[in-house]
């Protein structure tokens, strides 16, 4: 299963978003994982692509949903399903 994950808002660029992503996606044994940074319109995105089975994409969805670093400031977050091609987690370390 893969997914795209767009974290959106005022302040998610140098508050350690990508690196947050990452340790929690290694917690949770994502195999696969992407991470950027991006701006639309004014706003700062990271835009996060995993790739795992069914309950650890899961898993992952709520992290991203219900976390943040400390500093982030996030005013939306968006999923929608991924077919292209996503890195090794273990490619990132």
């Amino acid at each position: 299963m893969k997914l795209k994950a767009t974290i959106t808002g005022s302040k998610v660029h140098d508050v350690g978003y990508r690196v947050f992503l990452l340790k929690h996606a290694m917690n949770l044994a994502v195999p696969g994982l992407s991470v950027y940074n991006w701006e639309t319109d004014g706003q700062q995105q990271v835009i996060a692509l995993a790739e795992g089975d069914e309950s650890r994409i899961a898993a992952f969805n709520k992290v991203v949903t219900e976390k943040r670093p400390a500093l982030a400031k996030v005013s939306d977050v968006a999923f929608e399903p991924y077919d292209g091609d996503v890195g090794r987690t273990s490619e990132l370390v």
